[in-house]
């Protein structure tokens, strides 16, 4: 989303049209379910957790905060969303009452992204865990590398190692894997 669109966008929001933010909400959700799924590997929780990075960034904004980068913020929500929830690590029940309403397309959809995601999982789980994030982050979700370090409250050229380093292991267990 162009900068000057955001922009207009959160000035929208702090000034109480839902519509803006529904506009947000939609350019976003598939991209932060992802990224969180990614982390948690529990569709179910995944929902929740990009709900609760929805709600925290709506009401930030509403709070009148200045954002320069919506979507840096918004990705730094989520990843300390997923931090929290593996710090915290409640069980919840689940509700097995309650009817599954879903359609067969959304099935499908879903049924597809999850085999994608768990495609890429398999090769990432053999790089190390502090180069799995930004690989993701900046091949899979195109942040820039200054964004990254935004995102995690690293240096630019940490973030740089990092990304290098782990794309060497990533080729590392594909060469193994042939």
């Amino acid at each position: 989303m162009f900068k000057i669109k955001e922009k207009i966008l959160i000035h929208q929001i702090k000034n109480g049209d839902e519509q803006a933010f529904t506009i947000f909400y939609n350019s976003y959700k598939d991209k932060i379910y992802r990224f969180v799924y990614f982390r948690v590997s529990q569709p179910e929780k995944a929902q929740d957790l990009v709900g609760d990075t929805f709600i925290k960034i709506y009401d930030y904004i509403r709070q009148g905060h200045e954002i320069d980068n919506f979507q840096a913020l918004l990705y730094k929500i989520a990843r300390n969303l997923v931090i929290d929830f593996y710090r915290t690590k409640r069980e919840e029940i689940p509700l097995e009452d309650a009817p599954e309403m879903i359609s067969s397309d959304d099935l499908e959809n879903e049924v597809n992204n999850r085999v994608k995601i768990d495609q890429v999982k398999k090769y990432l789980s053999q790089v190390k865990k502090e180069y799995q994030e930004v690989v993701q982050l900046h091949f899979f979700e195109n942040f820039s590398f200054s964004e990254i370090a935004e995102i995690i409250n690293q240096s630019e050229g940490n973030v740089r190692v990092r990304a290098y380093r782990g794309i060497k292991q990533l080729k590392k267990a594909l060469k193994e894997l042939e």
